[in-house]
């Protein structure tokens, strides 16, 4: 099986294909978790929230666009920070080996015109922590998928990020939120943002003034963290939203993989058991989980 791939490597990018492919690998190799997601989502239809993400391409932590046969998108707006300017319709290319996926322009806490309950999985990387109401959001990523059918989320842990001044927010805040049905122009959290961001850990600020006018028009632009995680906060909001937790891997430099599934009544899958999250928090690289 790896010299298959060796050689397919090879034969896609030559020398030079293959030895990029073996310094991404050992500068960031698979995340453990990786092999039980594999077999979720080789072969099956997905969707992601926010992205594309270097994460789930070839040579990052989950490299799930390679195994899955089609993964659509939700993006915002036409023009992010992000991506540039994007299009609906048959648009998102997260593999270059496979047809591109459709893209829809939609709010990730809603999600206007996207088909639910038929996608077999949902992914999102450091997008959760841009949106008001995480709660809600969930609940909307949740209706996307069949039952049984499968999350993978990855958020930004406060100890490895500019969050890392700021207090993990409290779950009873995301429930509140939620109540309130908060929306994306809510700037309750700015003067803490901008009293406790961390400027030196955020390589895309390189004007004061300019961070804090940009933070001023987040419902504009969607760059600040509304809420601030640990691994904790992480698996209780996936819980309260509806999932099942099975999995759960804080990973350095500053990711909290989240591994969930919608319950599903012909087809029972056992929680992650309270005494592995102990465990999993006492070995966290973060100091916060290992308080």
């Amino acid at each position: 099986m790896i010299l298959k791939r060796v050689v397919g490597v090879f034969k896609s990018g030559g020398l030079s294909g293959l030895f990029g492919a073996v310094v991404r690998r050992l500068r960031m190799p698979h995340a453990r978790s990786f092999p039980a997601v594999r077999g979720i989502v080789t072969g099956a239809r997905g969707i992601e929230i926010g992205g594309p993400s270097a994460i789930f391409a070839r040579g990052g932590l989950l490299p799930v666009y390679g195994v899955a046969e089609v993964v659509d998108n939700v993006n915002f707006a036409s023009t992010t920070l992000w991506e540039g300017s994007i299009a609906e319709g048959a648009s998102f290319h997260f593999h270059p080996g496979k047809a591109p996926g459709r893209q829809y322009i939609a709010e990730g806490a809603d999600l206007a015109g996207v088909p639910t309950g038929g996608y077999d999985f949902v992914l999102s990387s450091h997008t959760l922590e841009h949106t008001a109401d995480p709660l809600r959001a969930l609940a909307a990523w949740k209706s996307l998928l069949r039952p049984g059918g499968t999350l993978l989320l990855i958020v930004p842990h406060r100890d490895g990020t500019f969050d890392h001044r700021r207090p993990v927010t409290t779950l009873a805040h995301l429930i509140e939120d939620r109540d309130r049905r908060m929306g994306e122009d809510d700037l309750t959290h700015l003067a803490e943002i901008l009293e406790l961001h961390d400027l030196a850990r955020d390589p895309g600020v390189t004007d004061v003034e300019g961070f804090r006018e940009r933070a001023r028009r987040n419902g504009e632009v969607r760059s600040l963290h509304h809420h601030v995680f640990d691994t904790a906060l992480a698996v209780a909001a996936v819980t309260e939203a509806g999932f099942i937790v099975t999995g759960v891997e804080p990973l350095e430099p500053y990711h909290i993989v989240v591994v969930a599934r919608v319950p599903d009544p012909a087809a029972a899958v056992a929680p992650l058991a309270p005494e592995a999250f102990s465990a999993v928090r006492r070995a966290s690289p973060f100091p916060t989980d290992r308080r």
